[in-house]
């Protein structure tokens, strides 16, 4: 009774000791990679030597989403919001550029913006956007945005999810193109490491799936996520075929295993034609960052600097 007592109260010291038998554990047995269903774009040091700093113009991100689409990806999702429209488009080129003609600014002025451009490309791709929950409230998102549809199964999910008060969303033309969105936010453990991934959260008052699991809706061409739960929390996140046990809170306990290398793909070869079908067909695709200056590090039980766009594609795998 004594030992129930304790567990019910959950006392801190109790915590560190669970996490860190649990840290133990992964040290001792990582997970090894026996597939690779990820493949990983990176924004690295040689692409920002090659194309210049980012943020690229969102035409060229463009060219990258075409030309992995063209080389048959599963799934294409961004650790990268679009929050703010492309400065680098024409017009902007228009009314910012000096000692231009009349004509030529009204020639730039009809081209098609930049985020026009990536919108187009977005719309024939199985892409994912990412999306970023935030600590404050921001500006009411305009509800006519689409959003991922979620059933529930059971009790109601929502108080026991991980919550944020606002939401980050990309612009509207990017929204309204791209077939799924979702967020990519992570939320460390006390101690700054992390070992729990959210599969579904609450942002802003509204129900998001992750980046991750909004990439298997995609993949299986299912029109909602099933989130099953009873009255001490969520069970399950589940797309038709494929269901993933989750503790109370939708979170995903993460096996590691160690950062490799071998997940990632240079953005530079890619828009270079470098890489072949081979590398890319039937793969989920992550595009992020390992660059210095951009690089969102996170911390897991196996490595002290692991790129966030990593945690995701372990998740994945």
């Amino acid at each position: 009774l004594a030992f129930l007592a304790v567990r019910v109260i959950d006392p801190l010291p109790l915590e560190e000791l669970r996490v860190r038998t649990f840290d133990a554990y992964q040290v001792l047995k990582p997970r090894v990679a026996t597939q690779r269903p990820v493949v990983i774009i990176d924004i690295d040091e040689k692409s920002l030597a090659r194309f210049g700093q980012w943020p690229w113009p969102r035409t060229r991100v463009a060219d990258l989403v075409g030309k992995l689409t063209d080389l048959g990806a599963a799934a294409i999702a961004f650790d990268i919001v679009f929050a703010e429209p492309d400065r680098l488009s024409p017009a902007v080129a228009a009314d910012t550029f000096r000692d231009l003609d009349d004509e030529s600014r009204a020639r730039l002025r009809a081209l098609p913006s930049n985020d026009q451009v990536l919108a187009d490309v977005l719309r024939r791709s199985p892409a994912v956007l990412g999306e970023s929950g935030l600590p404050r409230t921001v500006p009411q998102p305009d509800l006519r945005l689409p959003l991922t549809g979620l059933a529930t199964l059971g009790g109601d999910p929502k108080p026991f999810l991980l919550s944020f008060p606002g939401l980050l969303r990309n612009i509207p033309i990017l929204e309204e193109a791209a077939p799924g969105r979702g967020l990519f936010t992570i939320r460390t453990e006390r101690d700054g490491i992390v070992r729990r991934v959210p599969m579904i959260m609450r942002a802003q008052g509204e129900l998001m799936p992750s980046l991750t699991f909004e990439m298997l809706r995609i993949v299986t061409r299912a029109d909602t996520i099933l989130i099953k739960s009873d009255e001490a929390g969520v069970k399950s996140v589940a797309v038709p075929g494929f269901e993933v046990p989750t503790d109370r809170n939708g979170q995903l306990w993460v096996h590691f295993a160690r950062h490799d290398p071998a997940r990632y793909v240079s953005a530079a070869d890619v828009l270079d034609g470098r890489i072949g079908p081979d590398a890319i067909s039937r793969k989920l695709i992550l595009i992020g960052t390992s660059a210095v200056g951009l690089l969102d590090v996170k911390t897991t039980p196996l490595d002290p600097v692991m790129p966030g766009v990593e945690v995701h594609a372990q998740v994945l795998e």
